[in-house]
């Protein structure tokens, strides 16, 4: 047995224990929150122990108790596995990342002055109800919180458990009476209720075809499983029977659900006071685990009742609101900006430093986009970001003007392209804030027109793309403002992805919002709805916004400017936003009567092929059940199982049914169903994708609207949702044939299409300066076949497909960190000939060799890698002790200067193509962003002048040691614009 002591001394009064299921509370913890968000420098993972205390800290300021204790499982069997070998077999282990939290949870506990009790041989659950007989025999309420509903048999007048719903937020309060108005049985009487049913969670069988309410109404008719037991002759009908089958089993079940509740603890229930913590202790755990100092605090508020003061430790957790004035007219609004502009002026000669440090943070100005750097070039040692050689300022955040930038715009509302609307918008500077609503008149909407107008380069914003639609649908245009904190968190943590502002402020402010739920998804939200509710008031809420935006400023500006990022933000990103916002307003114009036509003939396929499937299979089978899939397969057709999937199932993704289909070509019958299943699944699948694009017409225009999130993926590449524009196949022809449904609209007569070429070859090639794939970009020969002639030695006129297909593989594996293993699936050979293969490509190329060893290098090094233009991408896994987590992180390292440069030249491509489309003055316009594809609509008599824009904006984006490639095409729809 391990018990951690508690301190002595508590300010709390004597009356209420809280009995803790540690194990529980760190398995919800952990898979509430994202462990890509919550790692430290070195890659330990630490969502655990933040969810964890997190949730600890908001039951004890709910409920005040004065004595807690937590109980934990420990390694090894308990005797239940002696009585029923299968005892919880079925469990898939415990992820490693939250197996290395379990010590830092107890080390913290400790530090806390919290006792934490395990015992060999027995469960936590063993431990929570000997504390809790313990707790109710010295006269305490006790509470039990717990996931586990075997803690139901503890419930009386003395003793509740909480317990969790589907969100922790859902806490219910399970008193004698709320457990016999769910199962219908007393807390006494539930074992008996769990012993008819069986625990599917623990493996153990219960009834065949008893659930609770049948368990219930057998207890309540016989008084007690004895009884039941005892009358087991007299039960008719199927269930009846079922019982008498399994006595046996039931008489078992009842023997292991059954707690111990006198185990020898050796502690007595005064010792699980706690209040008093070892401050130095806990300040070198939350160090280590990166924890903020609000955090720290915030812990420190609820479990230290001698030095830390409450009321003073909830001020410094929270930002001050500011003076909320709701904006009604016009003249008010002028009057209102003009006081604040005046006050501005008062304090030009006494600026208050934004980051609120008293260091010499040098922010930098950049030049205009027709200034953008043409290159950066990463050879010779020497880095170059778009922030290099351009103008310092030194001090807090200013605009080009020398002016700080002092406004902030928060918008409320739809962002939603084709659809968007404002509800309220707030200005803020300093402590002052104007809400205005979004249904203001005409006057209003002018003064704030003009406002934007003349403040947008000093403005700060949390999504610049979203704040564009929503005051474009009163009207409004805004212009580039001079910070984004929503893109500038991109910049800094590009794998985490804040929904909205709180969820932002939580992660970066380390901040207790009210929205703390947008972070974990509700999963670490209390609250079991007692009490008043306070309903706030909108316009507060709206300001509210505005502060933690001007909060984000002020933490994230420096971080951007440490890093060299500015450039990345000023010259890349928020150019793209406003790319992107014209784009999206735009929409794509689709052929509604040929889109309903593709539906319907790939569902009349794909009921083809499910009814061939079902002929070969000799009855009905649901081609989407594993289950099922299963038992034909496996079962019914005797094919050798693939790989076992964690819960002891054998996979049926599409990779193993694929090669299934490949291995039974000498089973008519297998090979007939699993093709008819192959075919069902892809035409199944296009038949959806077509059915979103159906759904996704604006009836207005005819055109689908599609959302591009500039923040979502790590290596700094666009995505596409609501629709997916990006998920429609390019592979296969029933695929490409859904981009015919993409038309001109009304006024325009083709659209073209241009695609990059090879370019994260390209970029490897640049990036390592190898000679050879260098000469082989040069030669204007087939690049592919150009490559495997070197690869294997012999003329360019001898390669065959396969080799060429092989050194393609090859190459753009390496581009995309693909691994020997990976590549050996792919190309169907065997992990030697995979070894070989890049052992003939790395003698050859000896210098990519040395560019990718490099990159993993130096990203263990440095903990992040980086593109051409300073876009950082961090990974803490390369050090974590999860060989899995590692190796992916490898991959990664790998994979993101590459693709994250390929983002960026793409990016700038879309941002000059804008510029020269927009310069020239056509009519002509950008409609969607693709991978590596720009669409565009042509209107008439424009096509040859705007291929040459658009190519010519692509192909010097930037300058390569390669020259970039763009292949274009141009149709009356998007397929036939192919190339």
């Amino acid at each position: 047995m391990s018990v951690s002591p508690a301190s002595g001394g508590t300010k709390r009064n004597k009356g209420t224990l809280l009995v803790v299921d540690g194990h529980s509370l760190a398995f919800r913890a952990f898979f509430a929150l994202p462990v890509e968000n919550f790692s430290t420098a070195s890659g330990q993972a630490t969502n655990a122990v933040w969810g964890f205390i997190t949730m600890l800290a908001q039951v004890i300021d709910a409920e005040a108790p004065d004595h807690l204790a937590v109980a934990f499982d420990m390694k090894g069997g308990t005797f239940r596995n002696t009585m029923l070998p299968q005892y919880k077999g079925t469990r898939d282990a415990a992820p490693e990342d939250l197996l290395t939290q379990l010590p830092l949870i107890q080390r913290l506990l400790t530090a806390l002055g919290i006792t934490y009790i395990e015992v060999p041989g027995y469960e936590g659950d063993d431990i929570i109800g000997t504390m809790a007989t313990m707790g109710e025999r010295s006269g305490y309420r006790t509470l039990v919180l717990s996931g586990d509903r075997d803690a139901f048999q503890l419930v009386d007048d003395r003793v509740t458990v909480l317990y969790p719903g589907h969100h922790f937020k859902d806490l219910k309060h399970m008193t004698p009476e709320a457990i016999k108005e769910k199962y219908r049985v007393y807390p006494g009487q539930y074992p008996d209720l769990a012993a008819l049913r069986g625990e599917t969670a623990d493996n153990i069988p219960g009834v065949p075809g008893v659930g609770d309410g049948y368990a219930a109404k057998w207890i309540n008719q016989y008084g007690s499983l004895s009884g039941i037991i005892e009358h087991a002759g007299e039960i008719t009908g199927k269930k009846g029977q079922a019982l008498r089958d399994n006595i046996e089993q039931v008489r078992l079940n009842r023997r292991v659900n059954a707690l111990v509740r006198d185990l020898d603890l050796r502690a007595d229930v005064e010792d699980f006071s706690f209040g008093v913590v070892d401050a130095d202790q806990v300040q070198k755990l939350f160090d280590q685990l990166e924890f903020g100092a609000r955090t720290q605090r915030r812990v420190l508020s609820t479990f230290d009742t001698t030095t830390v003061d409450d009321h003073t430790a909830a001020e410094e957790n929270t930002l001050t609101d500011p003076t909320t004035a709701v904006v009604s007219d016009a003249a008010t609004l002028r009057g209102w900006l003009a006081a604040r502009e005046a006050e501005r002026t008062d304090h030009t000669e006494h600026t208050v430093d934004m980051t609120g440090s008293t260091s010499d943070a040098a922010f930098h100005a950049v030049p205009p986009s027709d200034a953008m750097p043409q290159t950066n070039e990463m050879h010779g040692g020497e880095e170059v970001h778009p922030t290099d050689g351009m103008h310092h300022i030194d001090g807090d955040l200013r605009c080009a003007d020398g002016v700080r930038a002092g406004w902030v715009l928060a918008a409320q509302g739809s962002p939603k392209p084709g659809e968007a609307s404002l509800t309220r918008l707030v200005l803020l500077m300093d402590d002052q804030a104007a809400v205005i609503d979004g249904n203001a008149d005409e006057a209003i909407r002018t003064v704030v027109r003009h406002w934007c107008e003349a403040h947008a380069d000093r403005m700060i914003v949390h999504g610049y793309k979203e704040h564009r639609h929503m005051l474009a649908s009163i009207g409004i245009r805004l212009h580039e403002p001079w910070f984004d904190t929503k893109l500038a968190g991109y910049l800094v943590q590009p794998d985490f992805h804040a929904d909205d502002v709180d969820a932002a402020a939580v992660r970066f402010l380390d901040l207790q919002e009210d929205a703390h739920a947008a972070v974990t998804q509700g999963q670490l939200d209390l609250g079991d709805g007692d009490g008043e509710e306070h309903v706030a008031d909108p316009a507060e809420v709206a300001a509210h916004q505005a502060v933690l935006v001007r909060a984000l400023a002020d933490h994230l500006a420096p971080i951007v400017d440490e890093r060299r990022q500015f450039g990345l933000l000023r010259t890349i990103e928020l150019p793209v936003s406003s790319a992107l916002f014209d784009i999206e307003r735009t929409g794509a114009h689709v052929d509604a009567t040929r889109l309903q036509a593709m539906h319907d003939a790939f569902g009349a396929d794909a009921g083809q092929a499910q009814a061939i499937a079902w002929q070969a299979a000799g009855h009905e089978v649901n081609l989407q059940s594993p289950k099922q899939l299963q038992k034909v397969l496996f079962e019914d057709m005797g094919l050798r199982p693939t790989r076992k999937t964690k819960s002891g199932s054998y996979t049926t993704n599409a990779a193993s049914l694929q090669d299934l289909y490949l291995r039974s070509t000498g089973n008519e019958r297998a090979n007939t169903f699993l093709g008819a299943l192959l075919r069902h699944r892809e035409t199944n699948k296009l038949k959806q994708i077509v059915q979103t694009l159906i759904e996704a017409v604006n009836p207005r225009d005819q055109r689908v609207h599609t959302t591009f999130e500039q923040t979502v993926a790590a290596t700094g590449r666009l995505s596409s949702v609501d629709p997916n524009l990006q998920n429609i196949p390019n592979r296969n022809a029933a695929g490409r044939e859904i981009r015919s449904a993409f038309v001109p609209g009304e006024g325009y007569e083709s659209l073209l299409s241009c695609d990059y070429s090879q370019v994260e070859l390209r970029i490897m090639a640049d990036f390592s300066g190898d000679e050879a794939l260098i000469e082989a970009f040069r030669s204007g020969a087939d690049f592919h076949k150009y490559v495997a002639s070197l690869v294997y030695g012999i003329p360019v006129e001898d390669i065959s497909p396969d080799q060429r297909s092989h050194v393609k593989a090859m190459s753009y594996g390496l581009a995309y960190g693909l691994s020997t293993y990976g590549l050996a699936r792919q190309l169907s050979i065997s992990p030697a000939e995979a070894d070989l293969l890049k052992e003939k490509y790395f003698t050859t190329f000896g210098k990519v060799h040395d560019y990718l060893e490099s990159l993993v290098d130096t990203a263990r090094t440095k903990g992040y890698t980086e593109t051409m233009f300073g876009r950082r991408r961090y990974f803490p896994a390369l050090r974590s002790t999860n060989r899995a987590a590692r190796d992916a992180a490898e991959r990664g390292a790998l994979n993101a200067p590459i693709q994250g440069s390929a983002a960026d030249i793409m990016k700038l491509a879309m941002i000059r193509a804008a510029e020269g489309l927009d310069q020239a003055g056509v009519s002509s316009r950008v409609i969607l962003q693709i991978h590596d594809e720009l669409v565009v609509e042509v209107a008439r008599g424009e096509a040859e002048r705007v291929t040459a824009i658009v190519k010519d904006a692509m192909e010097h984006a930037v300058d390569l040691a390669v020259p970039l490639d763009v292949s274009t095409g141009i149709g009356a729809d998007w397929q036939l614009a192919a190339h």
